[in-house]
């Protein structure tokens, strides 16, 4: 029932934004209007709230979550990245494969899936994951791709360190930095405040989720047998990695599971991001995020049912 519960949301809100989009319901860039309303405004109240709500030592007690979680998303980028360039891939190529492997859609799957699962823990994951993702991954992706196009060295860390100023400006990105600092100086959030920020904060998973089903129609994308691999690697791949030196290192079960299943959470959309903006074919990024999140909710559920949540 657990998993159904879990589960259902996402097929439901997803399934739902895609029917909008065959019927043309909605103007193509409809989907990015509602992503910019998630990312400037509704997750970021959400997490703001969210983690000003939470015990301060609920945050300490889950220092390895935040280690782990790093782990499976810059050790994992790393590491694709650096297998890549052995076999003589470009570096720029290379670097979009790391970033498509090693970053999973939390702002649009995990408001939603961790929330059923995990209950208010779920808004420190999400938390973690888009200031690993937004703090370092992009910038380090912005330095190789330019490192990649063959510019100036000044030009390569001027294009770095702008990408590095510009996502700290994100209130995706301050706002729980600010909640955080906040939490552990001893502030916490009366409950009876807490509706200044879920009133908008609570529609970021279901608009996300809508959003996404709108992009699968308005994208077209093929699928390769390099696709599948980029799939495989994501879905199921790095999550069992980190989960197997999780049991090497005999870490608790709830602490793998608040890890794994958020890591086999779908990839996210900035591979295809990064890979337009630098002129690189964004067709393999596109596609591997269309695939990624049609086979997620069986990938998941694996998951989910392997670490005993359900």
């Amino acid at each position: 029932m657990l998993l159904i519960l879990a589960i259902l949301p996402i097929i439901v809100t997803v399934g739902l934004g895609v029917g909008a989009g065959l019927r043309h319901q909605f103007a193509p860039s409809t989907s990015d209007i509602l992503i910019q309303l998630v990312m400037h405004y509704a997750l970021p109240l959400s997490l703001f709230g969210g983690i000003l709500s939470l015990k301060r030592a609920t945050i300490l007690q889950n220092r390895a979550v935040a280690v782990w979680l790093a782990v499976g998303m810059l050790g994992g980028m790393a590491l694709v990245i650096a297998f890549q360039v052995l076999r003589h891939q470009t570096l720029d190529v290379a670097t979009l494969r790391g970033l498509v492997i090693a970053s999973p859609s939390i702002p649009f799957m995990g408001v939603s899936v961790l929330l059923v699962l995990f209950g208010k823990i779920s808004v420190l994951l999400v938390a973690l994951g888009g200031l690993y993702m937004n703090l370092i991954q992009v910038p380090l992706s912005v330095l190789l791709l330019t490192l990649a196009s063959g510019l100036p060295a000044e030009q390569r860390w001027q294009a770095s360190w702008q990408k590095l100023r510009s996502a700290c400006r994100q209130p995706v990105v301050w706002a729980p930095i600010s909640a955080f600092c906040l939490n552990l100086l001893g502030l916490r959030l009366p409950s009876a405040w807490l509706t200044s920020f879920t009133e908008l904060g609570q529609a970021a998973g279901g608009v996300a989720l809508f959003a996404l089903g709108l992009l699968l129609t308005t994208r077209p994308w093929h699928l390769t047998r390099t696709v599948v691999g980029n799939v495989v690697m994501k879905n199921i791949g790095l999550p069992l990695v980190v989960w197997g030196l999780m049991v090497l290192g005999h870490v608790a079960l709830p602490t793998q599971q608040l890890v794994i299943v958020t890591l086999a959470i779908p990839t996210a959309t900035i591979a295809t991001m990064l890979a337009v903006q630098n002129r690189v074919v964004p067709d393999e990024y596109v596609a591997t995020q269309m695939l990624s999140t049609i086979i997620a909710p069986i990938t998941m559920g694996a998951f989910m049912w392997a670490l005993q949540l359900v």
